[in-house]
């Protein structure tokens, strides 16, 4: 398939995918006129790096994954190099999991103060509201802060 093909595929633009091109994650073909060809194979490689680079993943990290086995000697130091990239990889996502969930945690909390707000007929501030809720707990929630900042009046 053609560059755009595949950029319609993947939901992506045809600069991106020449970005992964250059970082070694595809490697498409190329016609006698040097119109890129992409297989099967380039559409999951680069939907796998894709994914990666949509949940955070650093585009080097991606790089690094895709090129592991080029500079391997043996089986051996292949197995090493890729076990210790996947390695890194899930400490990253184990880490980010962690975030997320206490993000999740947070955002629960936040949720919970605003909607004692939901029949509240006041302006949202201190002034208005002395008693607020949200202005109350405010600290109890790192969202609750971003949303409202008790010293606003």
């Amino acid at each position: 398939m053609k560059i755009g093909e595949l950029a319609e595929r993947l939901d992506t633009t045809p600069r991106t995918i020449r970005l992964y091109e250059e970082l070694g994650v595809i490697a498409p073909e190329r016609t006698p006129g040097g119109t890129r060809l992409y297989r099967e194979k380039d559409a999951k490689r680069l939907g796998v790096a894709l994914r990666l680079a949509r949940l955070g993943t650093e585009l080097g990290d991606i790089e690094r994954l895709a090129r592991v086995r080029e500079g391997c000697a043996s089986g051996a130091d292949a197995a090493a190099s890729v076990s210790t990239l996947l390695g890194e990889l899930k400490e990253w996502i184990d880490e980010t999991l962690n975030d997320l969930n206490a993000l999740k945690l947070d955002l629960e909390t936040a949720n919970a103060l605003i909607r004692q707000c939901s029949k509240c007929r006041n302006k949202p501030n201190r002034s208005a509201c002395p008693d607020c809720p949200m202005d109350r707990n405010v600290e109890s929630t790192d969202l609750g802060r971003l949303i409202w900042d008790p010293d606003c009046p």
